[in-house]
């Protein structure tokens, strides 16, 4: 039985892949950077088109520190500017590890929240969603460095962050190569980012916070079992592009 015909007869359904199953990690701001890995244990078949939507929004990361007076309402200047996204929360705010939710206000034009700590010089965690220029990449690569990597999407986040994406939908579009929608075992599904802000799936300072408003859902058609030769058939359709 050929390679083609035992992917048309493989069990699988449909998923996505996100960034619970990945290794995520922080971006360095104005460089291109990684900020996440996923794995493949089974063969993945990467779906394509406007009815496969891929969910995106990367939260920006910044702290600040509340004053010493309890129940007081201050505002804070958010180091990029933040938009209203029609798809998540534009900002979320945590007070050390509790979860805070929506700022009490969002001043789109000033680019500032106002945060009320009932308590006293809190760490206040915002992830919010900007739309600065940023350029989002997702590859495809196999575990060989030397057999190289195929590009699965591209866009500009800035644009992407303020796009009704339910009637406007971002999707990857794979006919690059025989084999560009197929992931085999031990293959990475590799997320690069480069932005002038910071973007973390975590606090730094060990609250256990994060970004419930982040987006980042590729979806996937999730294999029950590994496919033998798929990794070094799609390793080898990459060399063809």
């Amino acid at each position: 039985m050929s390679l083609m015909e035992r992917l048309d007869n493989a069990s699988r359904q449909p998923g996505h892949i996100t960034p619970d199953e990945m290794e995520t990690a922080v971006n360095s701001q104005g460089q291109r950077s990684r900020i996440g890995r996923y794995r493949a244990t089974t063969a993945h078949m990467l779906r394509e088109g406007r009815s496969n939507p891929l969910k995106l929004a990367i939260p920006a990361y910044e702290s600040f520190a509340t004053n010493a007076t309890a129940d007081d309402t201050e505002t804070f200047n958010l180091g990029h500017s933040v938009t209203d996204s029609p798809v998540t929360q534009a900002v979320v705010v945590w007070l050390d590890g509790e979860y805070y939710g929506t700022p009490d206000s969002v001043d789109y034009d000033a680019d500032t929240i106002d945060v009320t700590d009932t308590g006293t010089e809190s760490t206040v965690h915002v992830y919010y969603i900007s739309d600065a220029a940023a350029s989002l990449e997702i590859r495809k690569a196999a575990s060989n460095a030397d057999t190289g990597s195929q590009r699965v999407y591209t866009g500009n986040l800035g644009l992407v962050h303020n796009a009704p994406q339910i009637e406007q939908p971002e999707y990857l579009r794979l006919t690059q190569t025989p084999l560009h929608n197929w992931v085999g075992t031990d293959m990475t599904v590799d997320v690069y980012l480069d932005a002038p802000y910071t973007v973390r799936w975590t606090d730094n300072d060990g609250d256990g916070t994060e970004p419930t408003n982040a987006l980042l859902h590729v979806p996937a058609m999730v294999g029950q079992s590994e496919i033998n030769g798929l990794t070094s058939a799609v390793s080898a359709d990459m060399g063809r592009q």
